[in-house]
């Protein structure tokens, strides 16, 4: 079954597919480097995050711990791409439209994989 949605839906999705993955990195960067730290790759996503984290602060409640806030900005974005996109194109979508990004990642390591198999086996 092929469905084709259209452009300007799945440019969205990326972007907050790319967000989501961002704010999943960040969290998991929390849970070994320290906040303080001047190691280079984490005040990377620090400076990449905190605009989002501040654009968000209102809709995060108070009682979650610090370096939680990621993950839970996260599973908003999660919940923005897997219920509310596909009501834009109609309740007929719900189950269609879901993973987009993550399907095409998935097919990328896919192919990956199939042709280092078989270069190795073939030498092709």
């Amino acid at each position: 079954m092929n469905i084709s949605f259209p452009i300007w839906l799945i440019i969205i999705d990326y972007i907050l597919a790319l967000i989501m993955v961002i704010l999943i990195f960040k969290f998991l960067l929390n849970l070994f480097i320290n906040e303080g730290s001047n190691f280079g790759f984490f005040n990377f996503f620090t400076k990449i995050t905190s605009p989002i984290l501040n654009i968000t602060y209102k809709v995060t409640p108070n009682f979650i711990v610090q370096p939680l806030i990621p993950l839970y900005v996260a599973w908003l974005f999660f919940m923005i791409r897997i219920y509310f996109l596909p009501l834009v194109l109609g309740y007929s979508y719900i189950g269609k439209f879901a993973f987009v990004f993550e399907k095409q990642i998935i097919e990328q390591i896919k192919s990956i994989i199939l042709n280092m198999a078989l270069y190795l086996n073939y030498g092709i």
